[in-house]
């Protein structure tokens, strides 16, 4: 089993769950018609469901980079 670089996998996790969200608020913000000034979180489900596609591509990110970076 490869191991992860478990600290390139929570800082991808914490860039890509920001990205994420972002991209989350323009789609909801180019739906509305009235102005949106603040971030929203989307629904729990949703949050959930976006945390795993993020969590699992951050790991395999960290194994990755685990690999190249071996000396």
């Amino acid at each position: 089993m490869k191991k992860v670089n478990t600290n390139v996998a929570l800082v991808t996790f914490g860039l890509f769950m920001t990205e994420a969200l972002l991209h989350y608020n323009l789609g909801v913000k180019s739906q509305k018609t009235e102005k949106q000034s603040s971030l929203k979180l989307p629904p729990n489900k949703d949050l959930i469901r976006l945390a795993i596609t993020v969590g699992i591509f951050s790991v395999l990110n960290g194994m990755i980079i685990g690999q190249l970076t071996k000396t």
